[in-house]
C-alpha cells in the first residue's frame, strides 16, 4: 500500500515539473528575441533636434532602437546613390532630396530655416549690416556651396552685394559653426538655429528672408520597415514639431 502511494506522489511531482518547464518555454517564446533598428541619415544642422526627437521616440515605442548620422545633406545623399544603410531621410534641402528619389521615392517637408550671419556677442568688429563682409580686414566663412546652408547664403549674399570671398567653405554648418565659436573668424554664415542654441553668439539677418531661407524634407527608403515610417510620422506630429519649433525651426507650410 505505502508502495503504491508513494508512485502516485512521484508521478503528480514529474506532472507538475513539466507542466513548470512547458509554461517557462512558453513564455520565454512570448519575449522579442532582437530591438528594431532604424538607421536615420539627417542634415547637420538637425543634430541637436533630433537627437532630442530620437530619444523621444525610442521612449515611446520600447524595443526599437534609433542610430543617427549628422553630415551635409550632399555628403549624405552622395553615400545613399553609393548604397550606404540608409532607412530615413532627413535633407536640409529639396535639391539633395530630389537626387537620392530613387531611394527615397517619398518625402515630406517638416521644418524651415534660414541663414543669418553670425558674429560674437561683443561684436568686436562692429558688424552692422551685410556688407560689413566686404571689408578685407574681416575674416569670415560659410558652408560649401552645395551643402544647403552655402547654397542659401550664395543666393542671399548675391542678393545684398557681398563680393568679398570667405576665407573657407566647410563641408556642414556645424564645422563653421565650431570655427566661429572657437574665435577661428570673426564672422560666419550658419542657420538661425544655430545663434538661437549659442548664447555667445548674436546674428544680422538678411533683408532677402526667402533667398537666405532653405526648407526640410524627411522621407523613407523602399525597405523601410513600419518602424521608421511610425517614426516620420513622430516628427511631423506635435511631438516632434515641438522640438524643432522650441530650438527655433519654422514650421513648414501648411
Amino acid at each position: 500500500m505505502l508502495a503504491k502511494k508513494i508512485a502516485v506522489l512521484t508521478a503528480c511531482i514529474l506532472t507538475l515539473a513539466g507542466c513548470s518547464s512547458s509554461t517557462n518555454t512558453a513564455t520565454q517564446s512570448l519575449a522579442p528575441s532582437t530591438d528594431t533598428e532604424i538607421v536615420v541619415l539627417a542634415a547637420a544642422s538637425l543634430t541637436q533636434t533630433f537627437t532630442e526627437i530620437s530619444s523621444k521616440f525610442e521612449l515611446a515605442n520600447p524595443g526599437v532602437k534609433v542610430t543617427m548620422s549628422f553630415a551635409g545633406s550632399a555628403t549624405l545623399a552622395e553615400q545613399i546613390k553609393q548604397g550606404a544603410p540608409v532607412d530615413v531621410f532627413a535633407s536640409a534641402s529639396s535639391s539633395a532630396m530630389l537626387s537620392v528619389a530613387k531611394e527615397i521615392p517619398t518625402s515630406k517637408t517638416f521644418a524651415k530655416n534660414r541663414v543669418v550671419i553670425a558674429y560674437p556677442s561683443a561684436n568686436p568688429k562692429n558688424i552692422v549690416i551685410s556688407q560689413d563682409l566686404n571689408n578685407k580686414d574681416l575674416i569670415w566663412i560659410q558652408c560649401d556651396h552645395q551643402v544647403p546652408c552655402g547654397a542659401a547664403a550664395d543666393k542671399a549674399l548675391a542678393v545684398e552685394g557681398v563680393i568679398a570671398q570667405p576665407k573657407s567653405l566647410e563641408p556642414d554648418v556645424n564645422s563653421v559653426l565650431n570655427k566661429l565659436l572657437a574665435g577661428e573668424v570673426d564672422a560666419a554664415i550658419v542657420y538661425l538655429t544655430d545663434v538661437f542654441a549659442n548664447s555667445k553668439l548674436s546674428s544680422l539677418e538678411f533683408k532677402d528672408k526667402v533667398s537666405a531661407a532653405t526648407s526640410y524634407s524627411i522621407g523613407t527608403s523602399n525597405e523601410a520597415s513600419s518602424a521608421s515610417q511610425n517614426f516620420v510620422a513622430f516628427v511631423l506630429a506635435q511631438s516632434g514639431q515641438d522640438v524643432l519649433i522650441t530650438a527655433g525651426f519654422d514650421a513648414p507650410p501648411d
